[in-house]
């Protein structure tokens, strides 16, 4: 059965099956596309189209530029698209391994999904004592470094809604969890490009992130070192988020080359 093919079939829902479409010809056009090349694709009329169209910004699935223009929103692109968790998964595993070995700390990668973050891979230390994680942890927007360089890069709405999905309570007494505090963050962290959790998650736990940007610029994902506090020194907090920010753009190149997500 053919994409379009789905759409009439009577097995399947209708506005379920156009929502799938025009989401599926977003990802393979990678580009903004109007109401009309919407309606042309979907076989529809224009006012049927704008009102599939407003439901899936509606639901965070797609966003409306100026021009008004409809693109996959950021949190959207692992929606039924396997692809390209495992293109990103292929290319920042060597980055994750490469910056387990010159740190000789845990590293992880996280990705953003509709409304949540969570963690995709880990690459342990092999010293006795380290920070741990695992694949499938659903990340603390406010608290985690990964979550925070994630969210951090979201607009106000998403950013919200992540907050939302997870609520907001503290793990430690380090935890942030004053809203306008919590924001303030967010935009320190998009000031200096990473993020940090001093004991925010876990106590005596320290962790540095840094945004991985799609073609399109949107963050849709995060890298990461983890260090337990006893084993920091001055000169490692200086060096460990030079290190993430240098992994992330270098993942980020590579997925723009590859003009995948």
């Amino acid at each position: 059965m053919t994409t379009m093919d789905a759409a009439s079939s009577p097995n399947n829902s209708r506005s379920l099956a156009l929502g799938l479409n025009i989401l599926n010809h977003l990802r393979k056009q990678r580009r903004p596309i109007s109401l009309s090349e919407a309606a042309a694709f979907l076989r529809l009329g224009k006012p049927s189209t704008l009102r599939l169209l407003r439901t899936l910004e509606n639901l965070g699935y797609i966003t409306r530029d100026g021009d008004k223009n409809y693109s996959l929103a950021a949190g959207a692109f692992v929606t039924g698209l396997q692809e390209n968790l495992d293109v990103l998964r292929k290319i920042a595993s060597r980055y994750c391994q490469e910056l387990r070995r010159k740190s000789g700390e845990t590293t992880t990668l996280a990705c953003l999904f509709s409304d949540y973050i969570r963690v995709v891979d880990v690459y342990e230390s092999s010293q006795h004592i380290k920070m741990t994680n695992y694949a499938g942890r659903i990340l603390q927007p406010f608290a985690s470094s990964l979550g925070k360089a994630i969210a951090a890069y979201q607009d106000d709405v998403l950013a919200q809604t992540l907050l939302d999905v997870c609520g907001v309570y503290p793990l430690t007494k380090h935890t942030l969890t004053d809203r306008a505090a919590i924001f303030n963050e967010f935009a320190v962290i998009r000031k200096q490009g990473y993020a940090e959790d001093k004991e925010e998650t876990v106590e005596g736990g320290y962790c540095v992130g840094a945004p991985i940007y799609s073609p399109s610029k949107n963050v849709i994902a995060a890298i990461s070192i983890s260090a337990p506090k006893f084993r920091l020194t001055p000169q490692l907090m200086r060096k460990f988020p030079a290190m993430v920010k240098e992994a992330a753009a270098g993942i980020s190149a590579e997925l723009k080359a590859k003009r995948h997500l």
